[in-house]
């Protein structure tokens, strides 16, 4: 169905908004909710750099660009929080992408097939899982500017409108400057879609200068390479656990046991084998050349890129050295979504029992229903300062978030306060020291510090030691020293921190300050 059904109602449009509601919806509670990345977006918007430094190692192919804050930063200007600013890009994140996967297929399959194909995507698992368990701006961003570069394609093949050149220039640009590994294997796959499908020279042109010049736009920061998060080997997907149940908040761990959420839902794989196989019957329907090409286009792609996520793509990973653009062999799912929507939705134009009203509000019924389960996530109300107190770990594994010391003079006592969130799993259960000293001035070669008071325990009283920490999970505890009755007179100062009890070596830290220290200091009266 090459043309647009004329004077039908819009029905599908409408659709596309109500699934992008349903699927952003958790943007609106109030609070941040416990992503993996926790609250690294949300200090980094702030932060005016090429590429995201702050609690997260800065890397060309695999870092946040500056573009991932891009729509951030202007709304802080006119007086929203950094937090409502963040939770405010990822829901148009949900809404950009929907809105240009049904402005690209429209054309194709019309508005009930792009309806469809709309709301499929608002509620994919694996961006919901990239929102609301990872929380990676970045990628959220891929996934809304990928289907505009598309839609553009298609405005612009259709009506040689000057307009998609500027959409498909800005999204693509866009793209390069948020997350250069994922840009790069995007651009490759645009050029392959427009041979195939759309067979346009000039769109073609448009697409390579201007993949070049994100490209190129890189090239002040190619020095800036860091150490991969993880083994990149190490987290390729079982192919079981693309349609395995469950859905919990944790980060990729090798293996088979892995508890990531891999989903990619019912609806879409249902929905597109049985287009597929309407398509293919012998009496199936007859689509136009550019629908036909993009179906069958769109069906080898999701087939490949899904492959490139198993572990027997491993070797191609490997001799192609594409393992050094991205974190995770399954951030190419992504890649996809905008392909596999394109043939579960196409189901409204391959059948016309399907397109009827009763049974294409079905559909779309069962998606938002089947999509529930995908939206339950964990908040928290802690409304973070603008960049963190102190980072923990070599690997910046946590954040504390704040830290306040108060004296009781009358009863000779300290108290500190302190919240922190983690970002990676810790392999040990770190002790926290929490030391008072007076200081002496007299002393001629600096400093005298006399101890009079110390605190040596495991955090929480050690009702939750560091294994137990839930990435993305905000923690608060008190620690209170009884100081030396002697210890009135003179300035005092406190040292907290962590340290592995079994050699005394403590957790190495980056204070707010960018001093690398092992311990920070507070002064008291």
């Amino acid at each position: 169905m090459d043309s647009t059904e004329k004077g039908a109602v819009e029905i599908g449009f409408w659709a596309v908004l109500l699934g992008s509601l349903f699927a952003l919806a958790p943007t609106l509670y109030p609070g941040y909710w416990q992503g993996l990345e926790g609250f690294v977006p949300v200090f980094n918007t702030v932060q005016n750099r090429p590429i995201a430094n702050l609690a997260t190692t800065p890397d060309l192919w695999r870092g946040t660009g500056s573009a991932a804050f891009l729509l951030s930063q202007p709304l802080i200007s006119i007086g929203l929080s950094p937090v409502q600013a963040v939770r405010a890009g990822f829901a148009f994140c949900i809404l950009f992408g929907s809105l240009s996967i049904y402005i690209w297929l429209r054309p194709r399959f019309g508005d009930r097939a792009a309806g469809l194909s709309g709301v499929l995507y608002a509620l994919w698992p694996p961006i919901l899982a990239t929102i609301y368990v990872r929380g990676s701006l970045s990628d959220a961003w891929v996934v809304a500017l990928l289907p505009m570069t598309l839609a553009g394609i298609a405005i612009y093949v259709d009506r040689r409108s000057p307009s998609a050149v500027g959409i498909i220039v800005l999204s693509l640009l866009w793209i390069w400057r948020t997350q250069a590994g994922l840009a790069l294997l995007a651009t490759l796959l645009l050029l392959l879609y427009i041979l195939w499908v759309e067979r346009d020279w000039w769109a073609l042109l448009i697409v390579f200068v201007s993949g070049g010049a994100g490209l190129s736009s890189l090239i002040p920061l190619w020095s800036i390479r860091g150490a991969a998060p993880v083994p990149f080997q190490e987290h390729f997907v079982y192919f079981y656990q693309f349609f395995e149940n469950g859905w919990e908040l944790a980060p990729s761990i090798s293996g088979w046991q892995d508890a990531y959420p891999f989903q990619i839902g019912f609806a879409v794989p249902i929905f597109g084998l049985l287009a597929l196989w309407l398509w293919w019957m012998p009496r199936g329907p007859i689509l136009g050349p550019r629908s036909a090409r993009l179906l069958a286009f769109s069906a080898i792609t999701t087939f490949l890129l899904l492959a490139l996520c198993l572990n027997g793509s491993a070797p191609l990973w490997e001799m192609s050295g594409a393992h050094r653009l991205l974190s995770y062999p399954w951030q190419v799912m992504l890649l996809a979504g905008p392909f596999m929507v394109a043939t579960a939705g196409s189901l409204p134009a391959l059948n016309r029992n399907m397109h009827e009203r009763p049974y294409w509000i079905t559909l779309v019924a069962l998606v938002l229903l089947g999509s529930a389960p995908y939206l339950t996530t964990e908040f928290t109300q802690f409304e973070p300062p603008r960049q963190p107190v102190a980072i923990f770990g070599k690997n910046q594994d946590f954040l504390l978030l704040d830290a306040t010391l108060t004296e009781d003079v009358l009863s000779n006592k300290a108290e500190l306060k302190v919240t922190w969130q983690t970002l990676k799993p810790l392999a040990f259960d770190y002790n926290v020291f929490f030391q008072a000293y007076t200081v002496n001035d007299d002393v001629v070669d600096g400093d005298a510090l006399t101890s009079i008071g110390q605190l040596d325990v495991q955090p929480k009283a050690g009702k939750r030691p560091a294994t137990t920490w839930q990435i993305g999970e905000i923690i608060t505890d008190t620690y209170q020293l009884e100081l030396a009755p002697n210890s009135q007179a003179g300035p005092r100062r406190y040292f907290f921190g962590y340290y592995d009890w079994r050699n005394g070596v403590r957790v190495p830290i980056k204070d707010q300050f960018g001093r690398s220290v092992n311990k920070l200091e507070f002064d008291g009266r």
